[in-house]
């Protein structure tokens, strides 16, 4: 019999859980919780992106009257995809965003970005399939590709976090399906410019030709409402004709915990009616069977409204806070453009240090402060400190930072 019940469990997840392969993020988020469930004093946990923005008055009114004069069945199944109606509306949304005619059979809702995730994946990838994506990136990516027997392939990120295009192009290879493009950028908060999408549909144009399937990009953007600065986030969905674009309202509605999502296809992908019938197919066999009926039915009654969203200046004035304290200490802090993420690089004489980012996180972890090192997202040097977390939290972790670093 083996002690830790490996023999218990499938060879990858025993390896992941019980072996180095376990997300980081989530990892540090359970120790902040021992911590609170030991006592000793507050916890400052800026591991996981956990809004604390409560969701805008708008939502939680859509959802009383949603309650308060039901529509007839609205809690019972539909199509795998979503209500039809409240795909029309995320069509005519999108398709005013790119300036493409998406149809409602383009869009299936999804338990997510997550879920979504998954089901591109699952509906799309065979066994050893490649994903490339570039540094850094959400480690969960590597378990969505595992879920569907593929590979992850990183490649290093440019100047700024931006895209190397030159990377991507030399790792294009005869098993490539998909390269994940996640802007704006968990975790370093940078948004890919539009001349570096530009050279990446035209990399991916020129590796089509005489291959039997194009190439897709898959586009992760759940941060895409929560510019810092207002600015328009470019998207391949403008320049690429085989993109997926994929996001949720987690962030910007403050509804990590509620899990309402959506995929949209390209309309001028290819394959786009059997790319939706297989998004659907896996939404059901995944076990998700379709995003969550409530959810779906408030999203119509929110979004496109001035105060359909979370006030992103809290967020952004808190990066900015602790962006200037580690700056005063000498981290490297690029200013992140969306989200509540920073990625800062270590003063080099931590940097240097044994362990290098690993070390200062188990430094802080003694001070009651969580962060996740970068070598969670195939960048060590470098540590992600989400500002999703209150003011208490984000105080209280500067003054850790400037007792051990100082």
């Amino acid at each position: 019999m083996v002690d830790d019940g490996r023999a218990l469990l499938s060879s990858r997840v025993a390896d992941t859980l019980l072996g180095a392969k376990e997300s980081w993020t989530r990892r540090m988020f359970e120790q902040a919780a021992q911590l609170r469930r030991d006592g000793g004093g507050p916890v400052h946990d800026l591991s996981l992106g956990n809004p604390s923005l409560e969701p805008p008055a708008r939502w939680i009114r859509a959802l009383h009257e949603l309650l308060d004069d039901p529509a007839p069945g609205m809690h019972r199944y539909m199509t795998n995809a979503g209500f039809p109606e409240v795909r029309e509306f995320i069509a005519r949304r999108e398709g005013e965003r790119f300036g493409l005619p998406v149809l409602c059979g383009q869009v299936t809702m999804t338990v997510g970005a997550a879920g979504g995730l998954n089901v591109v994946m699952r509906s799309m990838l065979d066994p050893d399939d490649e994903v490339i994506v570039p540094t850094p990136y959400f480690s969960e990516y590597d378990h969505y590709c595992a879920n569907a027997s593929a590979r992850l392939r990183p490649v290093p990120f440019g100047p700024g976090f931006g895209l190397d295009v030159e990377a991507i192009a030399a790792r294009l290879g005869e098993r490539t399906r998909l390269v994940l493009v996640n802007s704006p950028n968990n975790p370093s908060g940078a948004i890919y410019p539009a001349e570096q999408l530009d050279r990446l549909a035209e990399t991916l144009t020129r590796a089509n030709a005489g291959r039997e399937r194009p190439i897709f990009v898959v586009e992760d953007s759940p941060y895409r409402d929560l510019t810092h600065d207002g600015a328009a986030v470019p998207s391949m969905m403008e320049r690429y004709p085989h993109t997926i674009h994929i996001t949720s309202h987690s962030k910007d509605l403050g509804l990590a915990g509620e899990r309402i999502g959506y995929v949209v296809l390209s309309p001028r992908a290819a394959g786009t009616e059997l790319l939706a019938r297989a998004f659907a197919f896996c939404n059901r066999v995944l076990g998700f069977v379709n995003a969550p009926a409530l959810m779906q039915r408030a999203l119509p009654r929110v979004l496109g409204h001035a105060d359909g969203r979370v006030d992103v200046e809290v967020y952004a004035s808190r990066c900015r806070r602790m962006a200037s304290g580690l700056a005063e200490l000498g981290f490297d802090v690029p200013p992140p453009r969306a989200g509540f993420f920073l990625f800062p690089g270590l003063p080099a004489r931590l940097r240097d240090e044994d362990g290098g980012d690993v070390a200062l996180t188990e430094r802080l972890l003694a001070e009651r402060t969580i962060v996740v090192p970068g070598v969670a997202f195939r960048v060590p040097g470098h540590l992600r400190l989400s500002m999703a977390a209150d003011d208490d939290a984000v105080d209280g972790a500067l003054a850790a930072f400037r007792r051990v670093c100082a």
